[in-house]
């Protein structure tokens, strides 16, 4: 039974993902480095230690990782300036569901805090959250389980009775590796075989939630 929500934050709260690529882009030209796509997937919810290593692996030590990211998050910075941070769709929704049912909402996200705070105030929802985690407090990144169990950790809620909302693969190999009760709301990425097989549910959109949650209290 769902007794938490468990969210990550790129891609799943706010539609980040999207500045985040065309930021690497942006890097690359000034630094003169190009990712594949399937780079961008396999740094994609990554926490920087990890993402660090990824990029040294692929570029050496001739492109430095710490600029480039600099590069990547000025352009999403100055996008959000301009335009605000987008929702993504039914989040509010969402969370004033679980609030009004005293439903735990908590997001475990890869970002460091000064920046998911920014965004909560930004997006006017830091009150409907409920308790946090974030990359730069954790020593190991997705798909280790190691964020969202102390997610749960947080909350006092046995891993099992949370579903953890995901977008990434590394995401959702991390939910599943938890215990927990594994969403994927596909954003970049469309799920594979293999991340099907690790899904309890794949849903089109946060309100989607609502309607699970909804049935569950009539079964």
């Amino acid at each position: 039974m769902i007794k938490a929500v468990i969210l990550d934050m790129d891609g799943v709260m706010f539609d980040t993902e999207r500045l985040a690529v065309t930021g690497w882009k942006e890097a690359g030209r000034s630094l003169g480095f190009s990712m594949t796509e399937s780079q961008l997937n396999q740094i994609r919810g990554s926490i920087t230690s990890y993402s660090r290593i990824l990029f040294q692996n692929w570029f050496g030590t001739s492109i430095d990782y710490d600029e480039a990211r600099r590069l990547r998050s000025q352009y999403v910075d100055s996008y959000i300036a301009a335009h605000s941070i987008p929702l993504k769709e039914g989040l509010e929704e969402l969370l004033k569901y679980l609030k009004a049912r005293q439903i735990p909402a908590v997001v475990a996200t890869c970002s460091r805090r000064h920046i998911a705070e920014r965004y909560w105030k930004e997006a006017g929802i830091s009150s409907l959250i409920t308790e946090s985690i974030c990359g730069d407090e954790v020593e190991k990144g997705k798909p280790d389980p190691e964020i969202f169990l102390k997610a749960a950790r947080k909350i006092q809620m046995p891993i099992e009775n949370c579903l953890i909302v995901e977008d990434s693969f590394n995401g959702i190999r991390a939910a599943r590796a938890s215990g927990a009760i594994v969403c994927m709301i596909p954003d970049l990425m469309e799920p594979t075989e293999e991340i099907h097989s690790l899904c309890n549910y794949i849903l089109k959109d946060l309100r989607q939630i609502i309607e699970k949650l909804e049935r569950q209290q009539e079964e």
